[in-house]
């Protein structure tokens, strides 16, 4: 029996500047928007170490169904991504991975 693979979610991505100093809590607001969603077992929310405004969330899944499930919402104007969506200045990467052996 083969063992399912996690997915890894990598997004990095700017904010616009007025949001800067409310990202944290924006990013909260993202943490339960998730959590109506199947499959999420982990969120990691990264910032630059020098303080520039580029942004990464790392997101542990439990299938690609349910991490494309997440991003076709958030991707669609989901609404409960809206504080999300209007921070975001650019998105620069975003893609699903598996460990590779």
């Amino acid at each position: 029996m083969q063992k399912n693979k996690v997915i890894t979610e990598v997004a990095i991505f700017t904010v616009k500047p007025e949001f800067i100093a409310k990202i944290a809590k924006i990013r909260k607001g993202l943490r339960e928007a998730l959590k109506d969603f199947n499959g999420l077992i982990s969120l990691e929310t990264l910032m630059t170490a020098d303080d520039s405004n580029v942004f990464a969330d790392i997101a542990k899944w439990q299938t690609l169904a349910d991490a494309k499930a997440a991003a076709f919402a958030f991707e669609s104007g989901d609404k409960r991504f809206m504080p999300y969506m209007n921070a975001i200045e650019e998105l620069k990467f975003m893609g699903h991975f598996v460990e590779q052996l």
